[in-house]
């Protein structure tokens, strides 16, 4: 609004001199030259200090545009100097050529079409295409404005170029209101609006000022002026409000260039118009001989400049060419699969990696379509990514591939369409990423995590089955002190060993329920693989498959993760189990421990289908299964042989006659296994043992009660934290036995409340559970002695014997 305000303010200000110096010949020579290229030079500026913003064609468009503005006020220049200097005015001189192709330069600028983007990569063709558009005009001003004049009876050359003018005004006006509706939705609607308003006022104005010249009656200063002042102002205010050009240029997408036939106009416009001419409308001798050399000379330099454009449009076909042998190398050399088809699903082209992972040749796909290479059911997922292409420009999703042989895999695809200049897609082209692996990963990520939520549902019910379990145990233990007769004793022993029995199996499963800790420890792998083995003998035994264990006479030290070496086993064990089952063959899974030197040694062997020569390779690979799909995820042997030479052992198949055998070595281990305790107090008299009971299950405590009352203890009991520590406020405490896990206040937290009001109560403290494996404790309370759940009399036994209380108690 600005710049609107000061073109109004500009115009009556050149009116209003312009009048005051009407009668003053000299001074309004000068105001007038002076005040006509003011607005023109002022486009020339403006266009200089905003070039910086522009790039490509939107700077060429500008940059013609100037061009044209300065050779108008080179001839307005030579005008001025005809008209005050030599006091003569002609309209039809040397400056009348630059005067009209100033004129007529924005209509030329027009080609470079801005509002189609920047478009560096076509700067040098539109150029050319600007210079001989340029270079026809010349020729045509040339040929019937100035070469009539020269001969006499040519013609009257100033009603020429009046309405030759008048002609160049009506042309732009038109291209500048097409291009301004053309350019309705871009940001070069305001600059084309401007530029419309400008060639249309000085169309309307220059008919007034064009009758006055014919009439004689123009004068420069006048009022007639406006019919160039009006028009530059307009184009003034067009260079201020055009965008500048995007930073990201080069990405642009490319545009539809101009037909061919436009760079061949002005070509052969110059001959046909030139040599035509002369034959219609002959000047005869000198003029029609400078009207053939002009001619010659404009065809020359047109067929120059054609030349050109063709080099440097060659140029670019061998730059792009380059570029797309790049491109189809990087294709080839990905590992994505590509495949690009017609818009019915025809295949256009496959990369190598889309024709290896599917194999089949090119040739075969050529005459296939894309709906032939999926999974049966999946064939009308086309017509939705068709669909989806059309409205959201992309497709994502995950399609089944089907292999020549008939195997299958899914494949993570991105779907885009390559449109033609009308914007109709022509072609699609499809990214595709085998996601075998991943699915199978995401399905052990979910296994894990049921098994997981099914291991936390098993300590639970372990912990619930290990209360009634002790209660039991303890009860038989009770009854069997009381020395019963032999037959009562028996059953009271068998009793009690099916209950220890019981329990045993709750701390195999706790132990394989629990996350392992990353803790080594001295470990007997006779221990490890007994307990393993129990687990899975009777599910064998259900399934007709005889186990046979040949454990070595000795223990087997060896230090280690105790689950982690759980974990071989059972993997060993479900191994050797499911060849057998899917196979059909065998009967019988053979484990053997033995030592080797320095190394212990566990064998696993079957009588089964064994391993085929062609995968013995690949049997410890990530994900190789031989299993169908879902049967297994390929993770058992691999995990397991990281496990081992995580340990400094190794894991390997051996070469048997019949069935599999795997063998696992580790590094033997010289340190026997012990449990670590405090130091053991000084024995107290069985006068003065005082003991403390505190569980909130009423069956397991009134049982220690018992117990504990058979061994000389005086013993108070208390089923809850709170209670305990209001009863050790009023009592001295020899003995302190305390659940692990009670509602409220823990057993870890009667500990230390307990330690705190008598440290030596510490050392006497015996922490009781059901899962030994789920404590979380402190270096601190490491050393605190647990009685797990369900014990017998001969382990209350050993942890009394352990906090000191052995001789006083026997």
């Amino acid at each position: 609004m600005a710049y609107l305000t000061i073109g109004i303010a500009y115009v009556v200000v050149y009116a209003v001199i312009g009048g005051l110096l009407r009668n003053h010949a000299s001074a309004m020579a000068v105001f007038a030259t002076v005040g006509l290229l003011i607005p023109a030079l002022g486009i020339c500026g403006a266009i200089l200090w905003r070039r910086r913003r522009w790039i490509g064609c939107h700077r060429l468009f500008w940059d013609a545009f100037g061009i044209g503005l300065a050779l108008w006020s080179i001839g307005h220049l030579g005008w001025a100097y005809e008209t005050y200097v030599h006091q003569h005015q002609v309209w039809v001189q040397w400056h009348t050529l630059f005067s009209l192709c100033g004129g007529i330069g924005p209509l030329i600028a027009l080609f470079a079409r801005p509002h189609r983007g920047a478009r560096p990569y076509a700067v040098a063709k539109v150029s050319f295409l600007l210079a001989a558009y340029g270079l026809a005009a010349v020729f045509i001003y040339a040929y019937f404005v100035l070469i009539p004049p020269l001969v006499p009876g040519g013609g009257n050359a100033e009603k020429t170029l009046l309405q030759l003018v008048q002609v160049n005004r009506a042309l732009l006006f038109v291209s500048t209101t097409a291009v301004m509706f053309a350019a309705r939705r871009t940001l070069w609607y305001a600059t084309y609006r401007w530029l419309a308003i400008g060639t249309g006022t000085g169309f309307l104005l220059r008919i007034f000022t064009s009758l006055a010249i014919a009439r004689g009656a123009y004068q420069s200063g006048t009022i007639y002026d406006l019919a160039w002042i009006v028009p530059f102002l307009c184009y003034l205010n067009a260079v201020f409000v055009a965008p500048d050009s995007p930073a990201e240029s080069e990405a642009e997408a490319p545009v539809t260039p101009l037909p061919v036939w436009l760079s061949l106009v002005p070509v052969f416009i110059v001959p046909i118009i030139g040599y035509g001419t002369i034959f219609i409308y002959p000047l005869g001798g000198s003029g029609d001989s400078l009207r053939a050399m002009l001619t010659g000379l404009v065809t020359v330099a047109g067929l120059g400049l054609l030349t050109l454009r063709l080099a440097t449009q060659g140029t670019e076909l061998q730059r792009a060419d380059a570029q797309m042998r790049l491109l189809a190398a990087a294709t080839e050399q990905t590992a994505d699969l590509i495949l690009i088809t017609r818009v019915d699903g025809a295949i256009e082209h496959a990369n190598d990696a889309f024709v290896r992972a599917l194999g089949f040749s090119r040739t075969e796909l050529r005459g296939m379509k894309s709906s032939d290479l999926m999974e049966r059911g999946f064939a009308q997922v086309g017509t939705h990514i068709a669909s989806a292409v059309r409205d959201q420009a992309i497709w994502r999703g995950t399609i089944m591939r089907r292999r020549r042989e008939g195997s299958t895999f899914p494949a993570s695809c991105t779907v885009a369409g390559i449109k033609d200049a009308s914007g109709n897609i022509t072609h699609y082209v499809g990214v595709e990423r085998d996601i075998t692996d991943e699915v199978r990963l995401r399905d052990q990520l979910v296994h894990s995590e049921r098994l997981s939520a099914i291991g936390e549902l098993v300590a639970g019910v372990a912990h619930e089955i290990n209360n009634p379990l002790q209660t039991i145990i303890g009860s038989v233990e009770l009854l069997i002190e009381e020395r019963p007769s032999p037959a009562i004793l028996r059953d009271l022993e068998l009793v009690r060993r099916e209950g220890m029995r019981a329990g045993q199996i709750v701390r195999n499963l706790l132990s394989f329920v629990r996350r392992s800790a990353p803790d080594r420890a001295p470990s007997d792998l006779n221990e490890i693989v007994a307990t393993t083995v129990q687990l899975r003998e009777f599910h064998l035994q259900q399934h007709n498959i005889g186990i046979t264990t040949s454990l070595h006479k000795s223990p087997l030290h060896v230090l280690a993760n105790r689950e982690e070496i759980q974990q071989i086993v059972l993997n060993l064990l479900l191994n050797a189990e499911q060849a057998i089952q899917l196979s059909g063959r065998g009967t019988r899974l053979t484990v053997r421990t033995y030592t080797s030197g320095r190394q212990q040694i566990l064998e696993v062997a079957d009588d089964g289908p064994g391993v085929s020569a062609d995968v013995r390779g690949r049997i410890f690979e990530p994900f190789f299964t031989t299993k169908d799909v879902g049967q297994g995820t390929g993770l058992g042997l691999s995990i397991s042989h990281g496990i081992a030479a995580a340990h400094g052992g190794v894991l390997e198949l051996c070469d048997v006659e019949a069935g599999a055998c795997f063998r696992l070595v580790l590094p033997g281990h010289a340190e026997a296994v012990s449990m670590p305790g405090p130091a053991a107090p000084t024995t107290r008299e069985a006068a003065a043992l005082r003991a403390l009971i505190v569980d909130d299950e009423v069956p397991v405590r009134r049982m220690l009660v018992r117990l504990l009352e058979r061994r000389g203890f005086e013993v108070v009991e208390a089923d809850s934290g709170a209670a305990a520590l209001a009863i050790a406020g009023g009592a001295q405490l020899s003995l302190v036995l305390c659940d692990v896990r009670m509602p409220g206040m823990t057993g870890i937290d009667v500990y230390r409340e307990l330690s705190k009001k008598d440290p030596k109560l510490g050392c006497t403290f015996v922490f009781i559970t059901g899962d030994k494996s789920a404590l979380e404790i402190e270096e601190a309370l490491r050393n605190v002695p647990i009685l797990e759940k369900p014990f017998t009399a001969k382990d209350l036994q050993a942890v009394l014997a352990q906090v000191g209380f052995g001789s006083a108690v026997a």
